[in-house]
Order: C-alpha cells, then sequence, then structure tokens
C-alpha cells in the first residue's frame, strides 16, 4: 500500500465542497508517479486492435480507445474547423489517444488505483467510510496533437447514481496553457443540472449513439461563447499534482500546440458511500451491458468495482 505524502487539508476540502474543484499539489510519492507514467505508456504504445466498438456494443471487456485527432482528421473535409474539436488555426498532428477502462485488463494499473495515495484522497474529499474503484480514462495528447477536451460533466456518461462520485486527475508530465490544461466552470456542480454528453469531437456536438437515451437532460451551455458569464479556472499541474473535481463540475481542457513537450494523464474515478448502481440511459459506456447489476445495488456486488476504502490489508 502506497499512502499520500500529506493528508487533505481543511481549506482544500473546503475549496472542494465550493467549487467542486480543488488544487491538492506534492500529495503524491514521486516512485508511485514514476510506476504510473510506465503503466500508461504500456497501453498507449501496445499494438491494439481495439477501438470504438464498445462504445456501441456496451460490451467489450477491453476498453475502448480512439484517437481523436484521427478522427478529427477525417471530417475536415465535410467541417467547418471551427466546429471541431481542435485549437483555431492548428491542424493536428500526432496522436490524441482516450482510452476507457483500462484498468479492466491492466492489471498494473488497477493495482496501482486500488492500492495507491488516490482512494485516501477521495474518501477524505467525499467524507466517504466507503469508497469503491468505478473507473479510469487516459489521455495522451502528442505535441502538435492541438485537440482540445470539450466541455461536458461526467455524470451522465456514468452507471452511477449518488452524490459522492469524485475524479482525480493525475498528471505525470508537467502540464502547462501551451500542452493542454485542465479547466473547470467553479460552483458548476451546484447547479442541479445534467447535461447532454459531448461527442468529443465536436465542440457543440452531442454524442450520437443508437440506443442512448438524452430525454430530460439539458443542453450544454456556450461556456468559450460567453467566458465573462462563467467562473473558469484553469490549473496547471505536474507529477505529484492531482486535480479532484466533482462529477457534476464541468470541464474540458486545452489543446497540446507545444512543439516537444508529451500530455499524459489519468481520470481515475471512485464511488463514495452515497452510491449505487444505476443503468444510466445516457451512458455509452463501453462496459455498460456486462456488469451484472440491478439499479440501486450497492457496487460491491460486480467484481470490477473493487473496494478501496477503508484498506483491504
Amino acid at each position: 500500500m502506497i499512502d499520500p505524502i500529506r493528508s487533505v487539508t481543511d481549506a482544500e476540502l473546503e475549496n472542494y465542497d465550493r467549487d467542486g474543484v480543488v488544487v491538492l499539489r506534492d500529495i503524491c510519492p514521486a516512485g508511485w508517479v514514476d510506476e504510473f507514467r510506465t503503466a500508461l505508456d504500456q497501453v498507449f504504445n501496445r499494438d491494439t486492435e481495439t477501438g470504438r466498438e464498445g462504445l456501441v456494443s456496451g460490451a467489450s471487456r477491453a476498453g475502448c480507445r480512439v484517437d481523436v485527432a484521427d478522427r478529427v482528421r477525417q471530417m475536415l473535409d465535410e467541417h467547418d474547423s471551427s466546429t471541431l474539436a481542435i485549437e483555431p488555426d492548428r491542424l493536428p498532428e500526432g496522436r490524441s489517444i482516450v482510452e476507457t477502462d483500462a484498468c479492466s485488463w491492466h492489471d498494473g494499473l488497477r493495482d496501482l488505483h486500488v492500492a495507491g495515495p488516490l482512494p485516501e484522497v477521495a474518501a477524505a474529499l467525499t467524507r466517504s467510510e466507503r469508497v469503491n474503484l468505478y473507473s479510469d480514462q487516459l489521455f495522451l495528447k502528442e505535441p502538435g496533437s492541438s485537440v482540445r477536451t470539450p466541455w461536458h460533466q461526467d455524470k451522465p456518461y456514468w452507471l452511477l447514481q449518488g452524490t459522492k462520485v469524485a475524479v482525480c486527475w493525475v498528471p505525470v508530465d508537467e502540464v502547462t496553457m501551451e500542452s493542454g490544461v485542465m479547466g473547470y466552470v467553479a460552483g458548476s456542480h451546484r447547479w442541479g443540472k445534467v447535461f447532454k454528453p459531448n461527442d468529443f469531437v465536436t465542440l457543440k456536438g452531442t454524442m450520437n449513439i443508437p440506443g442512448l437515451n438524452f430525454d430530460g437532460l439539458d443542453d450544454l451551455p456556450a461556456i468559450d461563447d460567453h467566458p465573462d458569464d462563467f467562473d473558469v479556472r484553469r490549473y496547471e499541474a505536474g507529477p505529484g499534482d492531482v486535480i479532484v473535481h466533482h462529477w457534476m463540475t464541468l470541464h474540458g481542457s486545452l489543446g497540446n500546440v507545444s512543439a516537444d513537450r508529451l500530455r499524459r494523464a489519468a481520470s481515475v474515478r471512485f464511488a463514495g458511500d452515497d452510491v449505487t448502481f444505476f443503468k444510466r440511459p445516457s451512458s455509452p459506456e463501453p462496459f455498460r451491458n456486462t456488469v451484472g447489476l440491478d439499479d440501486g445495488d450497492n457496487l460491491d456486488g460486480a467484481e470490477r468495482f473493487p473496494r478501496v476504502w477503508p484498506r483491504q490489508y
């Protein structure tokens, strides 16, 4: 077991409650970060035929992979580039990979989630006596890839119900304004709205997958068109830091327009002690049809959602 270097402070807990996001500086041990970086590279650089199929079938036991830069390049001939998820006046170079649910098949990565410093952090911020690992998503933005992660909210994508869902964003490189900094709309977790899921290829498009249902969900606000109307916070971060946000907080990131800086990070998702399973009609999770739980079931009933807090010594 690897513990955090330090505890979450009262001020950090207050920031998380108020803003729906907090930056925890220098909280992860360097050795754990090094192992985490190695695991991410193993995922990003492997030979694989895994693609987007799981998003459609919901029956994947090996997650899914999307190279968003490649998808954007394919769309450039038929779409106005200003509508696509790229930085203005840029053409995407290299890869911008989003790998979903790698911890379902990469045992080393799963162990780093379960036995690393993040469970204690999630328990503290959600004030939970019990925490389960939900899933993960890994991000590689190569130099010049220029692909933005559009504004979105996590809740409509996930098979959960409850309030105590914390998302740990873990960089293994220095992430700057130039290389793809994260941004958050402070306080948006308290708006009481659930937004339609973005397709992540266009700036404002809604995910288009057969069988998903978005009835009752709100349209995403035009944050970039009216920046003065929103409290947008952008946080540079580096190895050892963790940015934690509430699953209802709107967030996104800039593209990597640097010439030589890799931008590798992971989003590790944890469910606190008021969270249960819910087969959400809007969820495109690649494993949504494989879980074996009913709505309202405790997550302990599925092996894929291990209990991570308290520690299982």
